[in-house]
């Protein structure tokens, strides 16, 4: 048997970039319902966006995810994230202007930004939430460039890439002058949290302009991440890694309004490689 790397995405060009080339590992790109089976692999290992994870959880075919919990920046020193963040429920955010996301769905109505609390309230809600959704919010307001994303795992910083610059999202020819400073800071970073930090994660600095500082923006599950430019060999033996050490404070666990969504949808069953299986393999 051999390692294998099911990727859950739209892009066949990230699931390119993101074969390794080492160890005999497979790649498989899936679209539906349907994954590989992992007993057919000595490993079998997820990249994908959580609300997918939310099917394979209900499914029972979840690995044992890491992700730092969704609480977790608000626990952090001020004096590393440049703020203060309060991680709390959708009907418990006093009124006002904030800046306010949610802390683990992505919301296409009811994106991370600066809200009106009442105005981020309908929306969620439109967008199917609900009244204790899971969100983080900061009266401060950053004006933030120099966006990285660092890949960190087990206390070290393995790779990264610059995302926004000067209002630029990523693309193939973004880069950063200020890398070797955001980097610098990421280790600091991990230096600072000591056994106080996820297995794996992926970990977003910023510089802050108005302070003149670096800053943490935010940690996310790492399978669930974008790669952008990180060394795709790092970027996956890290999200490997992260599929088999997510276990007590570091196991993911979808929120009631991501399995809500994921009930409706079609369940992911597991398959042979001789049936049809609805993915498609890649050479690596």
């Amino acid at each position: 048997m051999s390692r294998a790397l099911c990727v859950i995405a739209e892009s066949t060009t990230v699931a390119v970039r993101l074969a390794p080339g080492r160890g005999g590992r497979r790649l498989f790109l899936s679209y539906a319902g349907q994954v590989p089976a992992a007993g057919e692999f000595d490993s079998l290992t997820f990249w994908m966006a959580d609300a997918y994870a939310a099917r394979l959880q209900l499914a029972g075919l979840a690995p044992a995810l890491a992700a730092p919990p969704w609480d977790w920046l608000s626990g952090l020193d001020p004096d590393l994230l440049g703020r203060r963040v309060v991680s709390t429920t959708l009907d418990r955010v006093p009124p006002g202007r904030v800046f306010l996301k949610p802390a683990l769905l992505k919301l296409v109505g009811a994106p991370a930004g600066v809200w009106d609390v009442a105005d981020f309230r309908r929306a969620a809600l439109a967008d199917g939430a609900d009244e204790r959704l899971r969100v983080q919010h900061c009266r401060d307001l950053l004006d933030l460039d120099h966006e990285h994303r660092f890949v960190v795992c087990e206390g070290q910083v393995l790779t990264g890439s610059p995302y926004r610059v000067a209002g630029r999202a990523w693309s193939p020819s973004l880069s950063s002058d200020r890398s070797p400073e955001a980097a610098a800071f990421a280790r600091h970073v991990v230096r600072e949290l000591g056994p106080d930090r996820p297995p794996v994660c992926s970990l977003d600095v910023a510089w802050d302009r108005g302070n003149r500082r670096w800053l943490v923006v935010e940690a996310n599950p790492l399978w669930a991440s974008g790669p952008y430019a990180c060394d795709p060999v790092a970027f996956v033996d890290a999200v490997e890694h992260a599929n088999v050490v997510g276990v007590e404070r570091w196991a993911w666990r979808a929120e009631e309004t991501q399995l809500a969504r994921a009930r409706a949808q079609e369940p992911v069953v597991a398959v042979g490689q001789d049936e049809a299986t609805g993915y498609a393999e890649f050479a690596a």
